[in-house]
């Protein structure tokens, strides 16, 4: 029976600052009109190696983000009945989205508004 090699000499590899798929989303997002080979050759001359096959599985991943099953279609249905109809309830989102998106997640946008609701208390 042959020895096994032992991989305990290689010397560790240093991890990007930013992953290739977030490289490749980011550029995507600068450059929507863009190819995965003008990704690829991109990110290339900012030192970083990813195949036009791997940036056009990151576009397509991105762009098939919106489908949804049928629990959550009932979701939005209760949705919709608690804010009277759907017009009024994408209206909510949209309102509700935008401040979301600018804290970074709903759970910071939550404790920014408790936090504001405490000093606002405070100073009453």
């Amino acid at each position: 029976m042959a020895a096994r090699k032992n991989a305990a000499n290689k010397p560790e590899a240093k991890r990007p600052a930013i992953s290739k798929a977030d490289a490749i989303r980011s550029w995507f997002k600068d450059n929507p009109e863009g190819t995965a080979v003008e990704c690829q050759k991109a990110l290339k001359e900012q030192g970083i190696e990813v195949g036009s096959g791997h940036a056009q599985q990151i576009l397509n991943k991105s762009k098939s983000g919106g489908k949804v099953d049928v629990s959550t279609i009932k979701l939005a249905a209760d949705f919709a009945t608690a804010y009277g109809d759907v017009d009024a309830a994408l209206k909510a989102i949209d309102a509700v989205g935008d401040f979301i998106q600018a804290c970074g997640s709903p759970q910071k946008a939550r404790t920014a508004l408790e936090t504001y609701q405490t000093v606002a208390d405070a100073l009453q």
